[in-house]
């Protein structure tokens, strides 16, 4: 993509985003810096909302970087935890760990929870030797020239992003930029606390 058209698709998806947290404004000064890294990196704001306050609705579909059609539709009855994440971006890079660590006690607890990554910007081969290094488990989607982020509806401008949809779809929660473990099962265990799991 070229450079002037990511930097537009960058400030459209940064206005969108500033009337939600005071991540707009770190994005925008981002964008001006002009520091040539190629992607926006987030705050660490998190976002948690009780279940009377989500109304964001979201169904993330695509092909798994192994070639399958995945669906969060199929999930309607768990949590979904999303994770935005490059090869390229360090963040990622440091929060895989604590990504996989989570899943892996989840699943180890038998708790009603999926992981999906999204990949941005990433060939397959260099994808999938990403999780084979840092070993992830769980399944990603191929980066499709942002289609599949795009279902995300821009809440995850930041590369890494991290968003937890309740048993129904809707966001619970997510944060923007890096997150460690205790805090990301912090959010899981309260979606799941709350009842709306299922």
């Amino acid at each position: 993509m070229a450079r002037p058209r990511l930097v537009a698709l960058l400030a459209a998806a940064a206005l969108a985003l500033t009337g939600c947290s005071g991540e707009g404004s770190s994005i925008n000064e981002q964008m001006r810096q002009g520091d040539q890294k190629g992607y926006v990196a987030g705050d660490g704001t998190i976002q948690a909302l009780m279940p009377e306050q989500r109304e964001t609705v979201i169904t993330l579909e695509g092909t798994t970087l192994e070639g399958e059609p995945w669906s969060s539709a199929d999930h309607r009855g768990e949590v979904v935890v999303v994770n935005v994440w490059g090869s390229w971006c360090g963040p990622c890079i440091e929060e895989a760990p604590a990504l996989e660590q989570v899943a892996s006690d989840l699943r180890e607890a038998g708790e009603p929870v999926r992981f999906i990554g999204v990949n941005s910007r990433d060939s397959v081969p260099s994808a999938l030797a990403f999780q084979q290094a840092y070993g992830v488990s769980y399944p990603s989607l191929q980066d499709d020239g942002g289609r599949t982020r795009a279902q995300l509806g821009g809440l995850a401008v930041a590369t890494p992003s991290t968003i937890v949809l309740d048993g129904q779809g809707r966001v619970a929660a997510r944060v923007s930029g890096q997150v460690d473990a205790s805090t990301l099962r912090g959010l899981v265990d309260d979606v799941l606390e709350s009842g709306s799991a299922r």
